[in-house]
């Protein structure tokens, strides 16, 4: 007959049960197979004796339940030297533990087993206070180094016990579920949390779920194993600690919902302590954190912090938030608060890994305050961790729905917020594919902040590098509504000091569009990073103006309006660059300092058309762009580009500028082809600077049509850069007005030199006309200088000269047939002539006698061969060999034919064409 407690764990759900009479009813019963003793009294219950081996201790029961605000209590008052505790239970139900677990009257560090293959449920009051270590498991036996095997089967055979450590862990097909429930509330930082205090936590059952849960273990390492049908091995390391699993595990999955949390920060107390913080370790199938639940880590000043470790078969899926009450972004976090201290890394391998709804995976430098007068404290010389991700897909996409207005983007993300000195860690990403989409973030940042009221905050320090390696692609695209670009980025943001990281992105695709940017920005003081992009083929189009910095998407390195500093440059390779729509490939300055430089390396570029903008309210043309840019005093970087084609069409630019007194970079080409058509240009630009110059170099044509240009303009007094150009041909329509122009206003023309075999459709002139010009010219100062060097060519060189008179053929061919034969000689020219017009003849092929005759002078006339020997055929028609050289060839005929025809002094033979 089912008790009411089995009839309810069959129709109800696991998390369910909590609100059934289950705690209400809920006991420790002994099972009489074991020497265990209970004593209750109310709703505690006293737990004596037990059967020892050694520093063993064995305990079997029936029932396991602890009820609602009670205790279980292992007295060791008779085994006072136990070292690990073995408990199982061997009846239907599910232990429910709403309350304390604890021991008593030991003289060392005590850890406790409990083993409940039907599934454990922990209550919103569940708490655990042991020395050593604790594990909750729905496995069905402990594995012992001397080979046996502890059962919770009540039906076999009397217990062996053991005196050896245990080494594993055995989980049936049909292994329990862990549950665990907690007070309902909207934020988990509003919530008390389940205590386990021990030196280490392991969760071990088919699958475990978290419901409204906190489950806080302060210090301590935490593994949370979901999988069934194995054997797990342990060890003992600071705590009993989980280690492998066979290969015939079937993982399961690790949910957590409705704000659950998991931790383990040691509290305010120690938050300004050398408190270390506990590694948490996760192993399923999948791992689902959404509704605002989180994991974390964290350390106080002087401290090491432990890592968080997922690894998946198949998925991690953090889903950020549901409500507008929940915790703003949801996720992964190791921290640091306190000085001179090292956060944990976090580290997730999988399959798949989605983060979505403002979801973060971060590692930070936080405030800390002092837990009595809650000032702040001083946070310095301390680093953020690493965050390292292996996944074949990754997704990162969308916002915080409900903070739109604060951007709250789902990121990866290292973070420096306050102190002095601070580094962050790295970001390395492995994948097959990569998504950042809608608004999504890879940042390693360093901020500083301003409040009204308040001195404003200085952080300095050191951002991260980040490193993308995609096999397949990296996919950056998409916007919030209110416009945070999608982006991988890393700054130094206003009100922080320091060098921002580079940005490493190797991959087969790269495609960056609507809003999509690789950015590495100084806003503050310091110096920005570099990108470095390795690609086989580059995409960047359609982009915005970030709601946040105001600033262009695209690829960008770039010094704000009220930054001080240098800026980074834009390394590329890649067999094909496609920059269009208004794609934007940036290095600029608009702050003080000198803008960085953009270096292109790639077979193709094409850099085309143009896109509609808002700005300021107003629809704006903004031309597909490569630039160097500045709008300051302080210099623009140049690009430099070398490629097999350069292709600028329908209004797209590359240039090189200076709008204020600065200088200009250079704008220097090296490729076989450079072709700009329907109003495209290459333009170098300087108003008070100097540079500014275009060179092309190595082509073997340089073509503009329909109105493109290759220009320098120098405003006010600025010598006009120079154009160099070197090009075996150099053309243009005449009628389509393109232009290669030098022009200057107040300074003198900058001077225009080709060196050229062939230049069609361009005319020097003095100043610009309807038509396709080359001109140097001054409005107010003196003219530039034109100088075209066209190389010399002679037509005659590579002709032969042909005999004038037809040598006499008696001197030149041996005779050796008879009279009456019907031999000939037919002269074809140098290479022969095709079959028919459609064959080839690509080089010259003549006749060539295929003997050695040097050996022996006297074959220089033909001998009559013996009788014996057979006859000379004479060629009929040729092939080509196998080698694609023709061949004479005869027919053979028979012998008949041969008496009749041929002479018995003639033969056929083949004769090569080499």
């Amino acid at each position: 007959m089912r008790t009411s407690a089995q009839f309810a764990q069959r129709i109800l759900p696991l998390g369910a049960l909590l609100l059934t009479s289950g705690i209400a009813q809920a006991q420790i019963i002994p099972d009489s197979s074991l020497n265990t003793t209970v004593i209750p009294n109310g709703d505690r219950f006293t737990i004596l004796n037990g059967t020892s081996a050694g520093n063993n201790l064995f305990h079997s029961f029936q029932q396991f339940s602890v009820p609602t605000g009670g205790a279980a209590t292992f007295d060791l008052v008779n085994t006072p030297n136990i070292s690990t505790i073995f408990s199982r239970v061997t009846g239907g139900n599910v232990s429910q533990i709403d309350g304390l677990i604890e021991t008593r009257n030991h003289t060392q560090p005590v850890s406790l087993f409990l083993l409940n293959p039907n599934g454990i449920l922990f209550g919103p009051n569940a708490s655990v206070n042991l020395s050593g270590s604790f594990v909750a498991t729905t496995a069905e036996g402990v594995l012992f180094a001397d080979g046996v095997q502890w059962q919770t089967n009540p039906t076999a055979a009397p217990p062996l016990l053991t005196i050896s450590v245990p080494v594993g862990l055995q989980l049936g097909a049909n292994a329990g579920n862990i549950q665990l429930n907690g007070t309902p509330a909207d934020n988990f930082f509003f919530r008390f949390p389940q205590v386990f205090q021990a030196n280490a936590v392991a969760l071990v059952g088919n699958d475990i779920n978290f419901d409204n849960s906190t489950l806080s273990v302060p210090n301590g390492h935490v593994q949370l194993w979901a999988l069934r049908n194995a054997e797990v091995g342990l060890e003992e390391r600071d705590g009993w600690q989980l280690t492998t699993a066979s290969p015939s595990a079937e993982w399961g999955l690790i949910t957590m919902r409705q704000s659950s949390y998991l931790n383990t920060v040691a509290g305010l107390d120690a938050v300004a302590s050398s408190a270390t913080g506990g590694e948490i370790e996760i192993r399923g199938r999948g791992l689902t954190l959404q509704e605002g639940s989180g994991i974390a880590t964290a350390i106080g000043s002087f401290g090491q912090g432990e890592s968080i470790t997922v690894r998946t078969t198949e998925f991690v899926d953090l889903l950020g938030v549901s409500s507008p009450l929940q915790y703003s972004s949801p996720g992964f976090y190791t921290s640091v608060f306190g000085e001179s201290a090292i956060a944990g890394d976090i580290i997730v391998e999988t399959e798949r890994l989605r983060i979505t709804n403002g979801a973060w995976i971060q590692s930070a430098v936080n405030a800390s305050f002092d837990p009595i007068t809650f000032e702040p404290t001083e946070t310095s010389n301390s680093r953020t961790g690493d965050i390292i991700v292996r996944a074949s897909d990754i997704e990162v996409s969308g916002a915080n729905p409900f903070t739109a207005e604060f951007a709250g983007p789902s990121a990866i993300t290292t973070l420096l917020m306050v102190g002095t000195d601070n580094v962050s860690g790295t970001i390395s990403i492995d994948a097959q594919r990569v998504r950042v989409q809608d608004g999504g973030r890879i940042s390693t940042d360093v901020l500083g902040f301003s409040f009204p009221g308040f001195p404003v905050s200085v952080t300095t320090g050191i951002s991260g590098d980040i490193s993308i390696r995609a096999t397949e692609s990296v996919e950056i695209s998409g916007r919030t509504p209110l416009n945070f670009t999608s982006a991988v980025i890393s700054a130094i943001q206003p009100f922080a000091e320091g060098r921002a990281g580079n940005i490493s992105i190797e991959t087969g695709r790269l495609s960056i569009s609507d809003g999509g940017a690789v950015s590495s920005a100084l806003s503050g003081s310091g110096t920005a990073g570099n990108i470095r992009i390795l690609a086989t083929e580059v995409a960047v189009s359609d982009p915005i103006i970030d709601s946040f910095s105001q600033t262009l998407s695209g690829i960008t390195v770039a010094l704000g309006e009220d930054a001080k500093g240098q800026g980074g440059s834009i390394n590329l390779v890649a067999e094909r660059l496609r920059v269009f729509n208004g794609g934007q490939i940036i290095s600029s300055t608009d702050g003080e300092g000198d803008a960085g430089s953009v270096n292109l390396r790639v077979n193709r570029l094409e850099v085309q058309g143009s896109s509609q903008l808002l700005v300021e309210g107003e629809q704006q043309t903004l031309p597909s762009s490569i630039s160097a840019s500045s709008t300051t005093n302080f210099d623009a970087g140049s690009v430099r580009i070398a490629a097999d084609t350069v292709r600028v069409r329908d209004g797209a630019v590359i240039s090189v500028s200076n709008s204020a007194t600065g200088n200009a970079g250079n704008l220097t080409l090296n490729a076989r082809e450079v072709f700009l058509d329907n109003q495209a240009s290459l333009q170098a630009e300087v108003n008070g600077g100097s540079q500014g110059n275009i060179r092309i170099r190595g082509a073997d044509a340089v073509v503009l049509r329909r109105g493109s240009q290759i220009t320098t303009n120098a405003g006010e007094d600025s010598t006009g850069g120079n154009i160099e150009i070197e090009s075996a041909s150099v053309v243009a329509v005449r009628e389509e007005n393109s232009d290669i122009v030098a022009n200057a206003v107040r300074g003198s023309g900058g001077n225009i030199q080709i060196a050229t075999q062939s230049l069609l459709g361009l005319q020097n002139r003095d100043r610009l006309t309807d038509e396709s010009d080359i001109t140097a010219s001054s409005q107010f100062g003196l003219s530039g200088t034109v100088q075209i060097n066209t190389l010399d060519v002679d037509p005659s060189s590579g002709l032969v000269a042909l005999p004038s008179n037809v040598n006499d053929p008696t001197q030149q061919i041996a005779v050796g047939c008879g009279e009456t034969q019907g031999s000939r000689f037919v002269a074809t020219g140098r290479g022969g002539v095709p079959e028919n017009p459609m064959q080839q003849v690509s080089h010259d092929r003549p006749w060539q006698d295929v003997r050695n005759l040097s050996s022996n002078p006297s074959l220089s006339r033909v001998q009559t061969p013996p009788a014996s020997q057979p006859p000379f055929v004479e060629a009929m028609g040729w092939t080509r060999n196998a080698k694609g050289q023709p061949e004479l060839i005869a027919q053979a005929p028979n012998d008949r034919a041969l008496a009749a025809r041929s002479p018995s002094n003639c033969r056929g033979t083949f004769v090569n064409f080499r």
